[in-house]
């Protein structure tokens, strides 16, 4: 079975769901972009952790990231390793893809790219 790529979910207010919690998130910087360095932080505001709101586009992103094997940052409340561990357990079953409560990190998943190579 193969999978196309799909192209990212339009994200903003004319949604019929409505805007994606992470447009609340201010803009990423040339040194920090939140959904890359704070996975945490960027999950608690996908999984609703801190205000109860669960984000309500995560589906669709975790769905698009799923497609596409984003292999960095938190997509649809879930780590890059979590998205694996999903397509290792459900190889060629995306309807399988669904999102499960994270676990915490290690500390070397919280490491970005740049911060393992220093």
């Amino acid at each position: 079975m193969t999978l196309r790529p799909h192209a990212a979910p339009d994200w903003s207010e004319h949604h019929y769901r409505g805007p994606a919690k992470c447009r609340e998130i201010p803009q990423p910087v040339r040194d920090h972009d939140p959904f890359f360095d704070s996975p945490l932080r960027a999950m608690d505001v996908c999984n609703g952790t801190r205000d109860g709101v669960v984000c309500p586009r995560r589906i669709e992103c975790l769905r698009a990231a799923m497609h596409n094997s984003e292999p960095y940052g938190v997509w649809g409340g879930m780590t890059a390793y979590d998205r694996l561990q999903l397509r290792l357990r459900y190889p060629g079953m995306p309807e399988r893809w669904t999102w499960h409560p994270h676990r915490q990190p290690t500390q070397q998943e919280e490491e970005t790219p740049c911060q393992k190579a220093s």
